[in-house]
C-alpha cells in the first residue's frame, strides 16, 4: 500500500507558483489515483514534526510526504523525517526557493504531484541539526536577516528584499576571524585561519534568493562544497557580488571552494550563520555529509 502525505504550509511567502488543497484533491479524485492521499495544513509551529511522527507510525509499505513551501519548512520535514522510511518532495511555494534550483519545475503543475519516481540525495549534518541545501556564515547571513526584517516590514516585496539588503548591507561590512579544519577528498588535513567575508557550506548550487556560490555541487555527489571569501577591496565589493549572484566567480582570486567530507568552522567569539535560511548564533559550527540520506522525490 502506497500513502502520500502532502502537507501545505502557512508561512511560506510570495511565490510564482500557488499550490492550494481543492486543486490536489480535485486532481486526486478525477485521476482515480490507487492509493492514499492525505493533505493538511500547518497550523503552528512544529506541526510539521507532529505530521510525521503520526505519519510514521502507520502501518504502510511506501511512504511519500510532499511539502509546499519554502526551504524552511523542507529544512523542517527533512529534519523529522530523517531516519524514517519516508520519501520527501517540495512544491517551492516559499519566497526564494532555492533548493529548488537545483531541479526542472519549467512545466510543474499541480497533476505532477502524482506523477513522480525517487532517489536518494545527500545531506549535511551541521552540530546536531541536518542541512538539506546550504549553511552559511558571514555577510551572507547579515544580508539575509535584513531582508527578514525588510519581509516582515512589507512581505509583497518578495525576492526584492534580498536585493535591497545586499545593498543596506554594503553600508557595514564586516569578516568574521575563523579558524577552519576540513578533510578534503583524499583524506587530507586542510587547516585555514584568517578574516572571512563568507563561508558556505552546499549540497545544492543555490542560496539567498538566488545567489549561486557553487554552481557544480550536486546533491547526489557525496561531498560538500565549501566556498570562503577572503578580505575583498571595497571597490570591487559590487562587481564581486554580482559575478557571485551568477555563479561567474570561480576564478577570482579573493574567493576558494573545497571539496570536503567533514570538518569544523569556529571562533573565539560567537557569530551569525543560518541552516537553510534559519539564522542561529554559534562560535563553533561541525559540518559532515550524510551520502544518500534519504529518498528525494523527483517530479517527471
Amino acid at each position: 500500500m502506497k500513502k502520500i502525505l502532502i502537507i501545505i504550509s502557512s508561512k511560506a511567502g510570495k511565490s510564482e507558483l500557488e499550490i492550494k488543497k481543492e486543486d490536489i484533491l480535485r486532481v486526486y479524485e478525477e485521476n482515480n489515483i490507487d492509493y492514499e492521499v492525505q493533505i493538511e495544513e500547518t497550523l503552528y509551529k512544529g506541526h510539521i514534526e507532529k505530521l510525521i511522527n503520526d505519519f510514521d507510525k502507520e502501518s504502510i509499505e511506501d511512504k511519500y510526504a510532499i511539502i509546499c513551501g519554502g526551504d524552511g519548512s523542507l529544512n523542517e520535514l527533512v529534519n523529522a523525517c530523517y531516519g524514517n522510511d519516508i520519501a520527501v518532495g517540495l512544491v517551492p511555494t516559499g519566497t526564494g526557493n532555492d533548493f529548488a534550483k537545483n531541479f526542472d519545475y519549467t512545466n510543474f503543475n499541480v497533476n505532477s504531484i502524482f506523477k513522480f519516481t525517487t532517489s536518494p540525495i545527500d545531506l549535511i549534518r551541521i552540530n546536531n541539526k541536518l542541512c538539506v541545501n546550504v549553511t552559511s556564515l558571514g555577510f551572507d547571513t547579515h544580508v539575509l536577516k535584513g531582508a527578514y526584517d525588510i519581509l516582515e516590514k512589507d512581505s509583497s516585496l518578495g525576492k526584492k528584499a534580498y536585493i535591497y539588503s545586499v545593498i543596506n548591507s554594503l553600508k557595514e561590512i564586516t569578516y568574521e576571524d575563523l579558524e577552519i579544519e576540513l578533510k578534503d577528498l583524499c583524506g587530507n588535513l586542510i587547516t585555514m585561519k584568517g578574516e572571512y567575508l563568507i563561508s558556505a557550506l552546499c549540497n545544492g548550487s543555490y542560496y539567498g534568493s538566488g545567489f549561486n556560490p557553487a554552481p557544480l555541487a550536486k546533491i547526489n555527489d557525496g561531498y560538500i562544497n565549501l566556498i570562503t571569501a577572503s578580505k575583498i577591496p571595497f571597490y570591487k565589493l559590487p562587481n564581486m557580488i554580482i559575478k557571485y549572484k551568477n555563479g561567474n566567480h570561480q576564478k577570482s582570486p579573493y574567493l576558494n571552494e573545497y571539496k570536503t567530507f567533514e570538518g569544523v568552522i569556529k571562533s573565539s567569539k560567537s557569530f551569525l550563520a543560518n541552516i537553510d535560511g534559519e539564522i542561529f548564533e554559534t562560535d563553533k559550527i561541525d559540518f559532515k555529509v550524510l551520502k544518500k540520506a534519504i529518498n528525494w522525490i523527483y517530479f517527471n
